[in-house]
């Protein structure tokens, strides 16, 4: 019997690429029915309408400014509110190149608990995973994959995770606190504070390079200024998300030290 796969994302003026993605997902995985929702946050080079033309896809519509954490936020309130009856939630980006068969392995070994699918690089590197504590005090982390034994995660990059659809229903929506960054983060550690195991896989799912560093807040070749301003944009790590991430995560003290980082590395040229 087929395994019914609610798949979820986020979609923004890149028609082709999300196209291929979902086609990608429904012919390589013959033994998966799947059914996404899709939220395109005012997309304006006709993603939402070719979207629509796809039989399996449900479109919710955005008014341009819900950005990553708030498109699913209301992807998987409606889900909750209306899709019932799914083997498997799948939270995922349709910037990754899925590989055939993926998803049908990965509801194999599955089980009771949160997969996490890895990605690669077009250089064959691990780029998202599961992701573990390098730190009990400070907001650190490893991005890591299973080898021939699972490897237990604090949480996860949400770029490809197959998450039991009990489970699903049990976890709380993605914090409101966020706007783009840092909401897939939370959600995973929420679910491994609720006990819920989370592994990734020991093979790659896809293809989905790292987020590259220039123009954005991390790049030594802008000014300081506007380094700070990319820092507190949506897209950047605004201070009273990141500080609001750390305290609920690792503490008040860590919240305080740790808020201060980015400041210095940007004052220090770093």
């Amino acid at each position: 019997m087929k395994k019914k796969v609610l798949g979820i994302f986020t979609c923004f003026n890149r028609k082709e690429k999300t196209v291929n993605c979902l086609k990608s997902l429904i012919a390589g995985n013959e033994e998966v029915e799947f059914t996404f929702l899709a939220v395109d946050d005012g997309s304006t080079d006709g993603t939402e309408e070719a979207l629509r033309d796809m039989r399996q896809v449900a479109v919710l519509t955005g008014n341009g400014s819900l950005f990553y954490s708030g498109g699913m936020r209301l992807g998987i309130r409606k889900a909750k509110e209306q899709y019932q009856g799914y083997d498997y939630c799948l939270l995922f980006n349709d910037d990754v190149e899925f590989y055939p068969g993926v998803i049908e392995r990965m509801a194999a070994q599955c089980g009771d608990g949160i997969l996490v699918g890895a990605t690669c690089d077009t250089e064959g590197n691990l780029s998202y995973g599961g992701v573990r504590k390098a730190s009990g005090f400070r907001p650190k982390f490893d991005i890591v994959m299973s080898g021939e034994k699972p490897v237990s995660c604090d949480t996860f990059n949400a770029n490809c995770v197959l998450i039991p659809y009990d489970i699903f229903l049990k976890l709380p929506n993605i914090d409101e606190a966020y706007t783009h960054s840092l909401g897939d983060f939370d959600y995973g550690l929420t679910a491994s504070q609720m006990g819920y195991a989370i592994y990734p896989t020991n093979f790659f799912v896809g293809c989905c390079n790292d987020n590259p560093v220039g123009k954005t807040w991390r790049d030594t070749s802008l000014s300081r200024k506007e380094r700070w301003k990319r820092k507190e944009s949506p897209k950047g790590l605004p201070t009273g998300e990141w500080f609001h991430f750390v305290r609920k995560n690792f503490g008040l003290i860590s919240a305080c030290y740790s808020s201060m980082t980015p400041m210095l590395r940007i004052l220090l040229g770093k």
